[in-house]
């Protein structure tokens, strides 16, 4: 009788022993912090652009019709970038001038190349286009970007990469309104940019596939 006692007393002891170290693991679990979940890194955010980011083939809708943006020219004076894309519909050639001003005014100024204005040296400090008077307001140098159909300056591109980097001398003017313009420096030939200011509302951007 005395040997079966201890084998009950042995077994009932190990069944204890195995209750005991099955409690303890479920309290080390338990008061495990459940790990959680860590953000996204921020360059997985997608950023939607706007017309103050355009590329080629973005499409610009303004008044019901459809630009195509064929060329940018990215702009970079001591660190200050600006922009000036090519946007066509059909016939329509328009240049959507971007960030030129440092600071103040954050207008897009939308533009048409004015072959009518021929300049052959220094601009002067102020020019009068039909009843328009234009005063001199800032001028600079640039490093300049060239992407995709530049259209007339296409030949500054001539058997050279995309992307491929120039130098330009700019001139803003500035007239009563929203009228404004800009004469550009490529090499020894001038251009006239000629238009107005106009609101960011105005344009609607559908980017490029």
């Amino acid at each position: 009788m005395i040997w079966i006692l201890l084998v009950l007393l042995t077994v009932v002891g190990a069944a204890a022993a195995v209750g005991i170290a099955v409690n303890e693991r479920r309290k080390q679990v338990g008061a495990g912090k459940t790990p959680k979940a860590l953000p996204p890194a921020s360059g997985d955010r997608l950023l939607e652009r706007t017309v103050r980011d355009l590329r080629v083939n973005d499409v610009l809708v303004m008044d019901g019709r459809d630009f195509l943006c064929e060329g940018v020219i990215g702009y970079d004076e001591d660190g200050h970038r600006w922009s000036a894309t090519r946007i066509v519909d059909n016939q329509d050639v328009r240049w959507l001038v971007v960030g030129l001003e440092r600071v103040g005014s954050s207008a897009l100024r939308l533009m048409s190349q004015d072959e009518t204005q021929q300049i052959a040296g220094y601009p002067p400090e102020a020019l009068v286009i039909g009843e328009v008077r234009y005063a001199l307001d800032k001028r600079g140098t640039a490093t300049c970007r060239l992407d995709g159909d530049v259209g007339p300056l296409g030949d500054l591109k001539k058997d050279r990469p995309s992307g491929h980097v120039e130098r330009c001398r700019w001139w803003l003017y500035n007239a009563p309104g929203e009228d404004t313009l800009i004469v550009e420096q490529w090499g020894a030939d001038y251009r006239v940019l000629r238009g107005k200011k106009i609101g960011e509302g105005t344009l609607e951007l559908i980017p490029g596939s």
